[in-house]
């Protein structure tokens, strides 16, 4: 068997058809100084000390971001911090600056974005030679129908009940007397437990092939190579594109057996699988731009052929990004780019990592 590394991505998301684009994230900074004279027209007097406060505004801008992403982007940007930091202009983009200058203290405010694929990029020098032949099989999932059911009670009814009583009597003389009285009262006492079913969800399952196009980019940036899923579906017989429509369409994952026939299907041949999803969320108007704004929800797992078992090798947990965009479709279309750019990003970081070519 012919153990080199070829690779499978099938990746399920939720959406339109998606325009290429480059993956960024929005990113903010602050830093305040004590200047050594006092501020001339709201802004320090030397020029110097303006580029400075600026400059280590955006690199506490980049120190946070890359301090919140995954460990992967994280180690990345660790690695090649003094790089990053040096020419900040390259990685820092369309910088939005708030300043205020008072006696002797300024404080500034930077805003703009961080170029995630060059970022990422830079982990590329360490994986030399030819990688994996890579398939990507995109399902677009959106909610169709949602079902929800109704809170189940048990209720439990004890009760308890109490009496009492007393006797008194007395004797005079020849004659005697008795008198009594008796009492009762009850007590109830109640309790049970309460059982909710999660809703069930039908989604609508389609492949944008705007999807394809946003994501392989990212992978033959990384000397990867994109093979068209439909030659792997026509060529081997078992991994059937119908049945992860039908999968995905009532459930998050695949089923076992559908699972199972893919790995059999292409096992020697392909032997890393990405299983991914990306669906859209809650809408609803970006306070600040007053755009629309659209959520989409990613997550992945990759499985690698080890010889007898598809072992799991990566992983990308519940991430959120939201789109902007004049109308929801726009809005959706960029919540859907960056999330799949997001979980095809990580995967090859991932992957360098553990040196899987």
């Amino acid at each position: 068997m012919n153990l080199k590394k070829l690779m499978l991505v099938v990746i399920t998301s939720a959406g339109v058809m998606l325009p290429l684009q480059g993956y960024s994230d929005t990113i903010t900074g602050a830093q305040n100084k004590e200047l050594k004279s006092k501020c001339k027209d709201g802004r320090p007097r030397k020029v110097s000390e303006f580029n400075e406060v600026l400059a280590q505004a955006k690199s506490n801008a980049l120190r946070s971001w890359a301090a919140g992403k995954s460990v992967a982007i994280s180690n990345i940007f660790n690695d090649n911090e003094e790089k990053i930091l040096a020419n900040l202009d390259e990685y820092f983009l369309n910088a939005q600056v708030d300043q205020r200058c008072k006696g002797k203290s300024f404080k500034l405010k930077v805003k703009g974005l961080v170029d995630v694929n060059k970022i990422s990029r830079l982990g590329k020098s360490e994986m030399t030679g030819p990688r994996s032949r890579i398939t990507a099989v995109f399902l677009a999932r959106k909610a169709d129908t949602v079902k929800s059911y109704d809170v189940k009670r048990t209720s439990i009814e004890a009760s308890t009940s109490f009496s009492e009583g007393s006797d008194t009597a007395s004797m005079g003389g020849s004659s005697a007397s008795a008198e009594g009285y008796s009492s009762s009262k009850s007590v109830k006492e109640t309790g049970g437990s309460s059982v909710s079913k999660a809703d069930k969800i039908t989604w609508n399952v389609f492949r944008p092939s705007g999807l394809d196009a946003a994501v392989s980019q990212t992978f033959t940036s990384f000397g990867f190579k994109m093979v068209d899923v439909s030659q792997v579906a026509s060529r081997f017989p078992g991994f059937d594109l119908g049945a992860f429509n039908e999968d995905f369409t009532v459930g998050d994952d695949l089923r076992p057996d559908t699972k199972n026939n893919a790995f059999n299907a292409i096992a020697g041949k392909i032997p890393i699988l990405v299983i991914a999803t990306v669906d859209v969320g809650q809408r609803d108007s970006d306070p600040v731009s007053g755009l629309k704004r659209v959520y989409a929800t990613v997550k992945a797992q990759v499985y690698q052929d080890d010889g007898l078992f598809y072992e799991t090798v990566a992983s990308v947990q519940p991430t959120q990004y939201s789109g902007l965009g004049p109308n929801e479709t726009v809005a959706e279309t960029n919540a859907l780019i960056k999330a799949a750019e997001s979980a095809s990003n990580e995967i090859v970081q991932q992957l360098n990592a553990a040196d899987i070519r």
